[in-house]
C-alpha cells in the first residue's frame, strides 16, 4: 500500500491497494456514510431495448457496505453514484458497486479522519516492508499449512504422510521420500520471503537432511527455517508466532503485538486493572483509569464505539485496533470486542 495524497480540508485519503492485505486494510476503515472514489466499469444502454457496453467510469459512491471476497481478491464497495464522469455513461443516485483489485488506486472521503484511523492505514503501509511468512509444522503422519498476512492467519490443507509401521523398510524410506518431496515442493510454491518447517520430534530434521542432500536448498528462492514446535495443529502455529525466533523474523509483527496486549489484559483482570464492554470502558475512560483501549475492528462502525474511541483520542489514550478474526480477537470477542487497561 502506499499513500498517495491526504487532502486535509475535503478529508479525502487517496491509497493505491497492492495487495489482498491492502484490500482487507482498507475494509476495516470504511465505513457506511462515507465517500469512495475510483475508476470502475459501467454497463451504457443507449435505449431500454439495448444490450449495452461496458465502459470505463470514474465513480464516487456514498457507501453502504462493504464486501472483502478472498478467493477472487476483491473489495465490492456498494452503494449510490454522488459524482462521476463521463456524465453520459452513468446516472446519479444509482446503485453501483466498485470492484477493487490490487494495482488500484481510490479515494476515501470522511467527515472526520480520526487518528486510529490513520493510524490502521499507516500500520498496513509498514507492514507491507516485513517478510511474508509461511509455515509449515510436520510430524511422522501429516503436515499442516499456514500462511501469516498481514491480516491474520490463514491455514490451508493438511498433508498426510501414509507411512505405517507395517511397511518394510524399503516402502517406508519411499513413502517418507514422497512424503518429504511434497512437503519441500510446497514450501517452494510459497509466494512469501521465509518459510518456517517445524514440528516435535524428528521430522523437521529429517526434512532439512533430505533437502540438503538432494540440493533442494539451493533451490529455494527464499529463506527457510527450521524450528521446534510441540504440536502440528493450529495451536502450534500460534506457538511458533509466540516463540522468540519467529519474533526475530517478525519484529514488531502486529499479530505478536495483540497477543502480548491480550495476555497483559488477562492478567489485569485478577488486579482490577482491566476493564471491558463499553459501559465499563466508557467509565474507566471518564475516571482516568485506563492507558491503552483494545478494540476488535469488526465494530469500529458502530455508533457508540465511535464515541468511545473519540473519548479515548481526546484524552490522548492509545488505541489499538484488533483484527476479529484472529485468536487473539476472538478472545477479545468474549469481552464484548472492546476493553481497556
Amino acid at each position: 500500500m502506499k499513500i498517495l495524497k491526504f487532502y486535509e480540508t475535503s478529508g479525502t485519503l487517496k491509497l493505491r491497494l497492492d495487495t489482498l492485505e491492502d484490500l482487507w486494510a482498507v475494509q476495516r476503515i470504511i465505513f457506511e456514510n462515507d465517500y469512495v472514489k475510483s475508476e470502475s466499469m459501467r454497463r451504457f444502454r443507449g435505449n431500454e431495448n439495448d444490450t449495452g457496453e461496458l465502459k470505463e467510469v470514474v465513480i464516487k459512491l456514498k457507501v453502504e457496505k462493504t464486501e472483502l471476497d478472498k478467493a477472487a481478491n476483491h473489495l465490492r464497495i456498494i452503494g449510490k453514484i454522488t459524482e462521476g464522469k463521463p456524465l453520459e455513461y452513468i446516472k446519479l443516485n444509482s446503485y453501483h458497486t466498485l470492484s477493487i483489485a490490487p494495482g488500484d488506486v481510490i479515494e476515501i472521503t470522511k467527515e472526520e479522519w480520526h487518528d486510529y484511523l490513520v493510524q490502521v492505514i499507516k500500520n498496513a503501509v509498514k507492514d507491507s516492508r516485513r517478510p511474508r511468512l509461511g509455515i509449515i509444522l510436520a510430524d511422522e503422519e501429516k503436515a499442516l499449512v499456514a500462511y501469516l498476512y498481514g491480516y491474520g492467519i490463514e491455514f490451508k490443507k493438511e498433508v498426510y504422510s501414509h507411512l505405517s509401521k507395517r511397511m518394510g523398510q524399503k516402502e517406508f524410506t519411499e513413502q517418507q521420500n514422497k512424503y518429504f518431496e511434497e512437503l519441500l515442493g510446497i514450501a517452494r510454491n510459497m509466494e512469501m520471503d521465509v518459510v518456517v518447517i517445524a514440528g516435535p520430534g524428528f521430522t523437521k530434521d529429517d526434512i532439512k537432511k533430505y533437502a540438503e542432500e538432494k540440493g533442494m536448498m539451493k533451490k529455494m528462492d527464499k529463506r527457510v527455517f527450521f524450528f521446534k514446535a510441540s504440536t502440528v495443529e493450529r495451536s502450534g502455529v500460534y506457538e511458533l508466532i509466540g516463540g522468540r525466533e519467529v519474533e526475530q523474523l517478525l519484529e514488531g509483527d502486529r499479530i505478536r503485538r495483540e497477543f502480548r496486549l491480550m495476555g497483559e489484559f488477562l492478567e489485569g483482570l485478577g488486579h482490577g486493572r482491566s476493564h471491558s464492554g463499553i459501559n465499563d470502558v466508557a467509565e474507566a475512560l471518564k475516571s482516568y483509569d485506563a492507558e491503552i483501549v483494545l478494540v476488535n475492528d469488526s465494530v469500529l462502525g458502530r455508533k457508540e464505539i465511535k464515541e468511545v474511541l473519540a473519548e479515548a483520542e481526546k484524552g490522548k489514550i492509545k488505541i489499538e485496533i484488533f483484527n476479529a478474526n484472529d485468536e487473539a480477537g476472538m478472545q477479545l470477542h468474549s469481552f464484548n470486542d472492546i476493553a481497556c487497561m
